[in-house]
């Protein structure tokens, strides 16, 4: 389970207003960024890689609310309550939990973008291509060294849609998040981020609440 919750941080914190245009350019384009959370929901489509390892998912957000779904681990999260599903050689663990938002990082790296400014110092990195367009680079660094996040690398495009995603974390390992596509705007039924036992049946249930 330490792979997905350390994704975090690999896909949510929000709660601040949008600084004036007067701030950094690297503030500037991280609200270009954030604005696409704000606006109903969004579908984001990934792959991550680690060290050769790769897995594909689908994160879907809208408000306070997240489902986050690979081959591997279901996540759903109603604004309150958590329900994280595994899956390992045909036997599937289901964890319910009311997690912090701290919590919520470690299965959702997006979280950060929205509240960067309580734990990282944004600066700006290089103009770069990724599948044939112009990206910023963005590098958001740590404030504390205990953080389990060293520092994020994101790239974003002319119009606010992030590229990619790389997490680098204090013992040197990188999570590279490929954005493969993005949409915004969305409306979810409320049912999209609810653990269903009836879709979902558990092997074993483990109430952490």
């Amino acid at each position: 389970m330490r792979r997905f919750q350390s994704i975090s941080f690999t896909l949510l914190l929000l709660c601040f207003t949008l600084p004036s245009m007067a701030q950094g350019t690297a503030e500037v384009w991280l609200n270009k960024a954030v604005e696409q959370f704000q606006n109903k929901g969004v579908e984001v489509v990934f792959r991550i890689n680690e060290e050769g390892f790769n897995i594909g998912g689908k994160l879907l957000m809208e408000g306070n609310n997240y489902h986050f779904d690979t081959d591997e681990m279901k996540v759903w999260y109603d604004g309150t309550t958590q329900w994280t599903m595994q899956f390992a050689d045909d036997y599937a663990e289901l964890y319910i939990s009311n997690p912090t938002l701290e919590d919520q990082q470690s299965i959702n790296p997006y979280l950060v973008l929205k509240n960067y400014k309580n734990h990282f110092t944004a600066s700006d990195g290089t103009e770069k291509t990724m599948g044939g367009k112009p990206v910023h680079e963005v590098i958001l660094t740590a404030k504390d060294e205990r953080q389990e996040l060293s520092a994020l690398h994101v790239y974003i495009k002319g119009d606010g849609s992030l590229s990619a995603m790389h997490l680098i974390f204090p013992d040197h390992r990188i999570y590279k998040v490929d954005v493969r596509s993005m949409r915004s705007g969305l409306t979810f039924p409320k049912q999209t981020f609810t653990y269903s036992e009836q879709a979902f049946p558990a092997d074993e249930v483990v109430d952490m609440r």
